[in-house]
């Protein structure tokens, strides 16, 4: 029985960019795309800002010192409204009086430190979750793009297969020509005989030209997908592996990373509610402030005096009242963890559906693999027949070309069926989430 082996030598006539793709698995593309995919390379990145963030929800933990200073040069001192009686004058009357000097300078240095604020240690662990969401961002993304690079890896040795097929088919059909024009020549055959075969050649020729336009489409899709430069050479094992998959069982384990990420924006969603309701909790927290004043004025009479100043305190900060902000806040909050539910049960019941359209998709494909092997084989023996019978002069041309053309089908629905087996496997690891290791 002649396999699909049989046909792989012909994949060294199909031009350099086929003849040199003989280097990358899947397996190998598949853990380029992982380093160096641009979807995953954004959500490391993402993954390394949400390290900032929690450093930054941290930092707020710790103790704020702050320094600040003020110059003012006084045109004209600002004056106060005092009794006139406190320096000796009538009662019932008032007098401006301008304190201070026109020059002032003036430093501060304050040291803040929370005591207690609910906010805050909410925010800490909002911190540690979103550092699992980040993370399970990553991992969806390296799923998506290991599943891309997969399907179009498949489609690339479908693609690269058919080219081989009818490279062969072209090939067998041209020494027809040959022979046909001898035989016209010697007049046992017609001219339209070699005119029908000539057509054959040409709708080979162009299915081959546009097969190549596709594979080199493929070839930068997966360059792409692989964050290799379009510029550069990509050169990929297309050769099709003729084994069957084992057989998905009716027992598994789901592990899906977006049923893991849902639960995760609950969590976070849950840690947003108790925030807002952190709201409603006053805060309080220390301080602690050293103070430099300098007064000073020129001239005849000039002047300088520093006057030093230092205190702490504690300060509580309660917002009574905001206008139903917090309560409008909360509402939407709980909206949204009624909208997380139903995406988590829509979730899971398009899980099951995927699982149990790959699995019957799976059992559907290996039957009709098994057929389509037995109708190439059929088809091959019928064609060689077939052509030996021209040679005899027992069959016509008609009958050459219908036998090629039944080849060619049972050829391509062969490669389609084992294509189509490999895909309802990567649908199921899809499904159940095994495309690649956690």
């Amino acid at each position: 029985m002649k396999t699909i082996r049989w046909y792989l030598s012909a994949l060294l006539a199909m031009g350099s960019s086929l003849a040199e793709a003989q280097d990358y698995t899947l397996e190998q593309l598949i853990n380029k795309a992982l380093t160096n995919g641009y979807s995953v390379q954004s959500a490391r990145l993402n993954e390394i800002k949400t390290e900032a963030q929690i450093a930054e929800v941290k930092a707020s933990a710790r103790p704020q010192v702050n320094l600040s200073g003020d110059y003012k040069r006084y045109i004209k001192i600002p004056g106060q409204v005092v009794p006139a009686s406190a320096f000796g004058g009538p009662e019932g009357t008032y007098s401006v009086l301008a304190f201070g000097l026109p020059y002032n300078l003036s430093t501060s240095v304050q040291a803040t430190q929370q005591l207690y604020n609910p906010s805050l240690m909410i925010a800490l662990r909002t911190a540690k979750v979103s550092r699992d969401l980040s993370a399970l961002q990553t991992q969806k993304a390296k799923e998506d793009i290991a599943y891309d690079v997969s399907a179009t890896y498949y489609n690339l040795q479908t693609t690269a297969q058919q080219i081989a097929f009818l490279r062969t088919n072209l090939a067998s059909t041209e020494r027809l020509i040959r022979i046909t024009d001898l035989r016209r020549q010697n007049q046992l055959a017609q001219g339209i005989d070699v005119d029908r075969l000539q057509l054959s050649k040409t709708s080979s020729q162009t299915q081959i030209e546009s097969l190549l336009a596709t594979y080199n489409q493929l070839l930068n899709n997966l360059k792409y997908l692989t964050g290799t430069p379009q510029t550069d050479s990509l050169a990929v094992r297309t050769a099709i592996d003729e084994t069957t998959p084992v057989t998905p069982a009716n027992e598994f384990t789901i592990n899906r990373t977006d049923v893991l990420l849902l639960n995760r924006q609950k969590d976070l969603n849950g840690l947003e509610q108790r925030n807002v309701k952190a709201g409603f909790i006053p805060s309080v927290s220390a301080y602690g402030t050293a103070n430099s004043t300098v007064y000073a004025t020129g001239g005849d009479n000039s002047y300088i005096k520093n006057v030093p100043g230092y205190w702490f305190g504690i300060q509580l900060n309660w917002s009574i009242f905001d206008g139903f902000a917090r309560k409008a806040q909360l509402s939407q909050k709980k909206i949204d963890n009624q909208r997380l539910d139903v995406q988590l049960r829509q979730t899971n019941e398009s899980i099951a559906m995927d699982i149990a359209n790959a699995r019957n998709k799976f059992l559907v494909e290996q039957q009709n693999l098994s057929t389509n092997r037995g109708q190439v084989t059929l088809a091959e023996k019928v064609y060689t027949q077939t052509q030996l019978q021209f040679k005899e002069g027992t069959v016509d041309i008609t009958d050459v070309v219908q036998a090629e053309n039944s080849l060619r089908e049972a050829q391509n629905n062969y490669l389609n069926t084992l294509v189509n087996l490999r895909t309802a496997e990567l649908d199921w690891k899809k499904a159940t989430g095994s495309l690649i290791n956690r």
